[in-house]
């Protein structure tokens, strides 16, 4: 059976076409599905019989769950263990802001990049996760809004409140599951699914140049991320297996022809995680902005979120201001980012999953937060 979660507006209308009822119907039950989290949406009043028969027969929705949720004391972030209908778990973040609510999601069980400052990386990679399982991520987390009222109220967020930015920043290489995450894309920004502008849609990736050319080519006005983290091949092949495969020079030449092309519509964000005594000396400031020369960016500085065991520390904060001060000095768009959820450890590299420590409870039955 298919994951109805997988389907695009665009596939159900085949489906119903095959079927030899009116594409219409489609588009009832992409919302049913996803604007009222109908999870049986076969059952919608003034579906045609042999429509809803067929459903029954054909698709079956993902039987995902919230396992556990785990609630900031200092910003309200909220992270969500994810168990899949396999019992394959994944980590997902929702983080409040003034004017946005922005969820993390992840693209992979567990991640094959094997970045050495990451706590993710240790897991290695367990598989892809489907494009239904990736949209499932959001849907879950867009009921766990609807039905906490108290945790809307506290941050003054109207009834109706959702979810209004992505980012492919969680667990796994995004580019690494290129197929799943398309397909999850267009899921998301269907104004009858998910309803997100692409340009509120980020996907972050270590430089997977593969499947860079494939996202930008596909969904060009989607807003990229690029992990750099060093100034030198050399450095960035000690922190990032990735850089053997894919030189950073070769990823930034690539990007500095795509960008060019845009006309100034657009900008590429560079995430640069400053490490104690590794990659924070203000010679590195100089080679970060030689690097991104040609390229619109906006640079962000993130503090090192330290996990255990690990002998990379986080900079300290005298160091890391002097470090942005030089860049900025320099004409780059710069700015630190302090990672939110740090004391739930639902930072940048802190998302990592271990089933046996975990206990199940179903997003019918929200687990009260204390």
């Amino acid at each position: 059976m298919q994951d109805m979660y997988s389907q695009s507006l665009a596939d159900l209308e085949q489906y119903c076409t095959r079927l030899g009822v009116p594409a219409v119907h489609a588009k009832t039950l992409y919302r049913r599905l996803f604007k009222d989290f109908d999870t049986a949406p076969w059952n919608t009043p003034g579906l045609p019989v042999l429509l809803a028969e067929q459903l029954r027969v054909d698709m079956r929705c993902n039987e995902a769950s919230i396992a556990q949720e785990s609630l900031s004391r200092y910003d309200g972030t909220v992270k969500f263990l994810v168990r899949m209908d396999d019992g394959s778990l994944v980590e997902s973040v929702l983080m409040p802001e003034k004017k946005r609510i922005t969820l993390c999601i992840s693209s992979q069980v567990g991640c094959a990049m094997a970045c050495t400052f990451c706590h993710t990386g240790r897991m290695g990679l367990k598989r892809n996760l489907t494009a239904g399982e990736i949209a499932v991520q959001v849907v879950l987390a867009q009921r766990w809004i609807r039905e906490h009222a108290s945790w809307r109220e506290e941050r003054g967020y109207p009834w109706f409140a959702s979810i209004s930015n992505i980012v492919f920043m969680g667990m796994g290489e995004p580019l690494d599951n290129i197929e799943g995450v398309s397909q999850a894309l267009r899921i998301l920004s269907d104004p009858l699914g998910l309803n997100l502008a692409l340009r509120k849609i980020s996907v972050s990736t270590a430089g997977h140049l593969d499947g860079l050319k494939i996202l930008l080519e596909r969904f060009p006005k989607v807003s990229l991320a690029l992990s750099l983290h060093a100034t030198t091949e050399r450095e960035r092949s000690q922190l990032m297996p990735i850089n053997r495969r894919w030189p950073i020079g070769t990823i930034l030449n690539y990007l500095r022809d795509f960008y060019q092309q845009r006309d100034g519509d657009s900008c590429l964000l560079v995430q640069y995680t400053v490490i104690r005594g590794v990659n924070d000396s203000l010679d590195h400031a100089d080679r970060l902005v030689e690097l991104l020369q040609g390229v619109p960016v906006k640079l962000n500085l993130i503090p090192l979120n330290e996990v255990e065991p690990s002998r990379f520390q986080s900079p300290e904060p005298e160091s890391l201001e002097r470090f942005r001060d030089h860049i900025n000095a320099a004409g780059v768009r710069v700015m630190i980012r302090y990672s939110k959820g740090q004391d739930i450890a639902a930072a940048c590299g802190q998302l990592v999953v271990n089933a046996e420590k975990r206990k199940t409870s179903p997003l019918s039955e929200p687990v009260t937060i204390s």
